[in-house]
């Protein structure tokens, strides 16, 4: 059987909140999908949760392995080599895709190598917030060249056979560095790579970071209440209405800040002009051209899926 996507979930001490980023990751709208969990010295409360989930889906596969260097990146590469999906997407344990997350990605990398979601976290008090990131511009390809991560693992998407030509493919990273920057840095370095942004939220990402306090019944806790949010059509119609809210205002603030670079002769021109035809630009400037009515249409068209339209 084809296999359309496989989905790499690192994991190493987070254990039972994979029970609900795993279970994002098999309600996908493609269903030809694998699902390879990664091990990095995990303890034995993972490996009771992993059992339970390949015995229920026989797509789920687990990778046992020690504690590797740094977040084990060895481990990921090695899995890699046994996968058999079409493109490789990523899913941190502690976050969730939408349903329509692969469908999205697939798409995407139809005419691309690298390819990946809107960038959306959400905060302990539900919060909504994230990066603005257009690999169809240098600036933005740069930034993350010099180390400024705009892509969180869970957002990222390649195809296989890319990855198979990398030089070298996941890798211990050097100290200091995120290892999910350190790989989209490789990827954006080849010569001649065609990197792709989306624009629909399909990633519900929940930074660790931000909930180095909480335990982990509590992190579960707040899975298991945005699973069943994101699971029901209404709920879903609102957090995609407060996306688009986000990206028009992160775009009007990244448009004002170059504007006063721009007055101050800190950039050239033609870099504002590069930054104000960005997709995320126009869509700002869409939504101020939307009469207060007519909006909600617009975002439930704009947001629509492949199988919606």
């Amino acid at each position: 059987m084809t296999v359309r996507a496989t989905i790499l979930i690192p994991t190493h001490d987070h254990g039972p909140t994979l029970r609900h980023s795993v279970a994002s990751a098999l309600n996908q709208s493609v269903s030809s999908i694998e699902v390879l969990i990664v091990g990095d010295g995990a303890p034995d409360i993972t490996r009771q949760v992993v059992a339970e989930l390949s015995a229920a889906d026989d797509r789920v596969r687990y990778f046992d392995n020690p504690k590797g260097p740094r977040h084990g990146e060895i481990h990921r590469h090695a899995a890699l080599a046994e996968a058999r999906g079409e493109i490789v997407c990523y899913l941190s344990d502690d976050d969730l895709y939408l349903p329509d997350h692969v469908e999205v990605m697939l798409a995407a990398l139809d005419n691309a190598d690298f390819a990946h979601a809107l960038p959306i976290r959400i905060a302990p008090d539900d919060s909504v917030s994230g990066w603005i990131c257009d690999l169809s511009l240098p600036f933005h390809i740069d930034l993350i060249r010099s180390g400024r991560n705009r892509i969180p693992l869970s957002c990222g998407a390649h195809r296989q056979d890319f990855y198979r030509a990398l030089p070298h493919g996941w890798r211990t990273t050097p100290k200091g560095v995120a290892t999910d920057l350190h790989m989209w840095q490789q990827i954006l370095g080849q010569p001649g790579v065609r990197a792709a942004s989306t624009f629909r939220p399909t990633v519900a990402h929940f930074p660790s970071p931000l909930r180095h306090d909480m335990s982990i019944d509590e992190r579960c806790a707040e899975l298991a209440r945005w699973s069943v949010c994101l699971e029901s059509p209404e709920e879903l119609r609102r957090w995609r209405e407060r996306i688009i809210a986000h990206v028009a205002r992160e775009s009007a603030d990244l448009e004002r800040r170059y504007i006063e670079a721009a007055a101050n002769r800190d950039i050239h021109k033609q870099r504002y002009d590069e930054i104000s035809g960005s997709v995320a630009i126009r869509l700002r400037d869409r939504v101020r051209s939307i009469p207060g009515r007519s909006l909600l249409r617009w975002v439930a068209r704009a947001l629509a899926g492949p199988a919606e339209r």
